[in-house]
């Protein structure tokens, strides 16, 4: 049955059950939800209602009060659990990742010996493992200003401190200014504490990140290889790795990307205690790196879908990287055919983004994105209506040219092309130059909307004014992706419709 169907047999038997509530329960994996029993007795009533007795799927849920105790008992294993130390994605106030972990002697970055800035600091660390990343930006600010009051800038406790502050600025959104910050600290860094130092060092892995992150995927990408090279042994360097391969992912180098995580995942593992968000980043990475490539996309859904049940376990249903897990797999139920299922999965991620991280967040943005493409299926009014309020709640928290922005910019012109091709073209162009800048004329996203700029000028112009557009696109993607890559087959085909007929809708290629 699916969510809308249980509801509505839960409403002829005069129960209420919300979308969330019944995703909440049906969760792979023995999680316990709520506190009693009612919201479950009430879906196994409508389940057994539309089961056969004697369907042995139906067998454990039969005997109402055993399977209350069994229930039951999951308080005895989360309390079992709960004392036992695990990874919720934020420890530290330097990122989730852990970058200073397992530190030698001597690394120059050791604990603040004034209390009040030691308490502060693992304060930052509880509000973002509640998932308070504005109120952990606010309180590393703070305490930034108190340690800038009694030490000198480039005093190495108010360097590493400010690297708290840059951090949680990006982490709350702002990933522009956060590059702009890490830019300075690590010429600062340099100068005092020289090019090998670890504070040093980690500002060069945090403007990789930021930079990559904010748009410049290329740049990023040499400065994450910049700091590989430096032959230093620790996790600094994972991380820089792993950067690496993601940023080879962004440019479109798919099989270089699945190359180097091969290389990569041995080393995680043994460095990294089992489900550490490094560890669950690098999987989701394998995973898209599967379903973007040419080898094994069956593979990628099937390990994307085993881990967001994993990440969810282990990090919670709202942690940036569990959305962006989420998201994606929504994007692939629906591929597969299933737009309820989807949607109900994609609503509801935007939803947990929302009541966590806040409208403003790259991460809820980016999630709100997805469920826009999803919508556009079965609702185009209520997606354009969405993807007006991203764009406008995007510029304004991440800037016109960030590229979340810009994918949201895109998917709003696809959606507007149905209505409106000329509107759509504006819009096109408008993207398209701005990708130009950001990322290149040859990244895929810049290609991505290049094509579906060349079919709007197809739909309004004619095969002979789109055909030199898509030639052009044509051989840039196959020097970009390859001659097998899926995108290059889309152009391919899109020639051949430009030598025969003008179509009246865009391709349907949205961004999520």
């Amino acid at each position: 049955m699916r969510y809308l169907q249980i509801q509505a047999a839960a409403k002829a038997m005069d129960t209420s059950l919300a979308t969330s509530t019944i995703s909440d329960l049906l969760r792979r994996g023995e999680t316990k939800v709520g506190r009693d029993t009612d919201k479950l007795a009430a879906l196994v009533a409508v389940l057994l209602q539309n089961t056969g007795a004697d369907h042995r799927a139906a067998a454990p849920w039969l005997d109402r009060k055993a399977w209350q105790a069994r229930w039951e008992a999951l308080d005895d294993r989360d309390r079992g659990r709960a004392a036992q130390p695990r990874a919720n994605g934020t420890e530290g106030v330097f990122g989730w990742d852990d970058p200073l972990g397992g530190l030698r002697e001597g690394a120059g970055v050791g604990r603040p010996e004034d209390r009040h800035t030691s308490r502060t600091a693992a304060a930052i660390g509880e509000l973002a493992a509640l998932g308070m990343y504005r109120q952990a930006r606010d309180v590393a600010w703070e305490l930034q200003r108190r340690v800038l009051g009694t030490h000198g800038l480039r005093d190495p406790e108010a360097l590493a401190v400010r690297h708290v502050a840059a951090y949680w600025v990006g982490e709350a959104g702002n990933r522009g200014a956060a590059r702009a910050a890490t830019a300075t600290l690590l010429a600062e860094c340099r100068a005092a504490l020289g090019e090998g130092h670890t504070l040093t060092r980690l500002a060069l892995l945090r403007l990789a990140r930021w930079t990559a992150s904010a748009g410049d995927a290329a740049q990023g990408r040499r400065l994450y290889r910049e700091l590989a090279r430096d032959g230093s042994d620790d996790r600094i360097t994972l991380l820089s790795r792993l950067g690496a391969a993601r940023a080879a992912k962004t440019v479109g180098e798919i099989e270089e990307a699945e190359d180097q995580l091969a290389r990569l995942m041995p080393d995680l593992v043994a460095e990294y205690e089992a489900h550490h968000p490094v560890l669950f980043a690098a999987r989701m990475l394998v995973a898209q790196a599967h379903w973007k490539g040419t080898r094994s996309a069956a593979r990628g859904r099937q390990s994307l879908e085993r881990l967001v049940a994993d990440m969810t376990v282990y990090l919670g249903r709202a942690h940036p990287l569990t959305l962006k897990a989420r998201a994606r797999h929504a994007r692939l139920v629906h591929a597969d055919g299933d737009p309820q299922r989807s949607l109900e999965l994609a609503e509801q991620t935007h939803l947990d983004a929302l009541n966590v991280l806040g409208a403003d967040h790259p991460s809820t943005l980016a999630a709100g994105n997805v469920l826009s493409v999803i919508l556009a299926a079965v609702d185009l009014p209520a997606a354009w209506a969405l993807l007006g309020r991203l764009c406008e709640q995007a510029t304004r928290a991440l800037g016109d040219e960030s590229g979340v922005t810009l994918g949201i910019r895109h998917n709003l012109a696809v959606v507007t092309h149905h209505d409106d091709p000329r509107a759509a073209r504006a819009l096109y162009e408008e993207v398209r130059d701005a990708r130009t800048r950001v990322l290149g004329a040859e990244h895929p996203h810049t290609l991505l909307t290049r094509t579906a700029l060349a079919y709007a000028v197809l739909a309004l112009d004619g095969p002979d004014a789109a055909r030199p557009l898509l030639e052009e696109i044509h051989r840039a993607r196959v020097r970009v992706l390859g001659p097998a890559h899926p995108d290059v087959k889309v152009t391919r085909e899109l020639l051949r419709i430009a030598g025969q007929e003008a179509p009246a809708l865009p391709d349907g290629r949205s961004q999520g």
